[in-house]
């Protein structure tokens, strides 16, 4: 890895004198970056390569250059169950993969194409493991206070869906699933089907928002006993961590139930709302309450970005809509109503119709995809001139 480094920033020098010395000059690179292990540099045994008699450990066979010669060195690593049958599906596949294309290479001419079902037998069908990366951090709780992890990626051929516009050409009553994000319910999630609702679900996120808000209070606590920062120095390192990680558990969660939800009902489209920049709230707030509403409306990005990730990898399309007067219109009579919390109320006196705003919320944004929502009229007062007598 060390020579290999080298020998890139020794052409790359080269070229960049040979080319005038316009940019900068190349960078030979930190000595902190991972270690990269290649795909057919390891291997996953099924059984352990080493007798283990108090703690039991999974190995992972790394090709290394040890003691003058390449071998399969066994490193002891730790593996949750999820994490051991993806690895273990991911060598039948590859072993698969390889028997095809040995098969298809030993049948055909080496200067002949493949035909259209050869390539397609040697994609990876199910997740495949790709080159792995050693990546070692600070940590004073493991030995010389360091902590090694292994980052796998993995790779799955998806067919890319049709577009969601053609899609709704071809099939207007098309399964669809619709999710309102909110700060204190984090999501309303509805699946239609031939324009009728036909299941929710609710995610309710009052108790994230308390634990969030417990320990950014601790944070300006021990902040106003410290008294002025210095500048460019992090503070609570531990509990801004902290923050972050439940943040990012949380939506992980809730976009895999999302998802979840559309491959139950079938859904081709997620419609979701399109998010414009923050906006502090009016009322007086504490300090930690501010930052607080402010991290939990960051949570819907993170959400969104997670759902469009695990959706495409079902073949599923997710889309925008403006949630302009979402949650203040009637889904049934298209009258602006009243919204006092998480409770609509319809203002149309032929029509008493009450509802969670956040259910409201989500009917109309699938109304936003069909085209069907209506927006409110501006009305004008009885004694306000018409533009023409204005003008004049």
């Amino acid at each position: 890895h060390a020579i290999g480094k080298v020998k890139a920033w020794n052409s790359s020098t080269q070229l960049w004198e040979t080319a005038d010395r316009k940019k900068r000059p190349p960078q030979l690179g930190s000595p902190n970056e991972p270690i990269t292990f290649y795909a057919d540099m390891v291997e996953y045994p099924n059984v352990d390569l080493a007798v283990q008699h108090q703690v039991r450990h999974d190995f992972l066979a790394v090709k290394l250059f040890y003691e003058g010669a390449w071998r399969l060195v066994p490193l002891p690593v730790i593996l949750h169950r999820q994490a051991q049958m993806a690895l273990a599906e991911s060598q039948a596949e590859s072993a698969r993969i390889t028997d095809a294309t040995n098969q298809i290479k030993a049948r055909k001419n080496p200067k002949e194409a493949w035909a259209a079902e050869e390539r397609a037998a040697v994609r990876p069908q199910t997740w495949r493991a790709l080159s792995l990366s050693l990546y070692a951090r600070r940590d004073k709780q493991y030995p010389d206070g360091l902590r090694f992890s292994l980052h796998v990626p993995f790779e799955k051929w998806i067919d890319a869906p049709k577009k969601a516009k053609v899609q709704f050409v071809a099939d207007p009553g098309m399964p669809l699933v619709a999710v309102d994000l909110g700060v204190n319910r984090l999501a309303v999630m509805g699946a239609f089907l031939n324009d009728r609702l036909m299941a929710t679900k609710f995610i309710q996120g009052g108790e994230l928002n308390h634990k969030r808000h417990r320990l950014l209070s601790v944070i300006n606590n021990k902040r106003s006993q410290s008294g002025r920062l210095q500048a460019n120095v992090q503070d609570n390192i531990d509990l801004w961590k902290k923050v972050r990680n439940i943040d990012e558990d949380a939506a992980r969660q809730v976009a895999r139930r999302i998802v979840d939800f559309a491959i139950v009902h079938e859904a081709k489209v997620i419609v979701l709302e399109y998010l414009r920049g923050y906006r502090s709230p009016k009322e007086r707030m504490s300090r930690s309450g501010r930052k607080n509403h402010k991290r939990a409306y960051w949570l819907r990005g993170k959400i969104m970005k997670w759902v469009r990730d695990l959706a495409f990898r079902e073949g599923i399309v997710t889309v925008e809509r403006n949630p302009a007067y979402t949650s203040q219109m009637c889904p049934h009579c298209h009258t602006q109503g009243e919204r006092t919390g998480h409770h609509f109320i319809c203002q149309n006196p032929a029509h008493s119709y009450h509802a969670d705003a956040d259910f409201v919320g989500m009917m109309n944004l699938y109304r936003k995809w069909n085209g069907t929502f209506i927006y409110p009229r501006k009305q004008k007062r009885a004694d306000e001139p018409k533009p023409a007598q204005a003008i004049a």
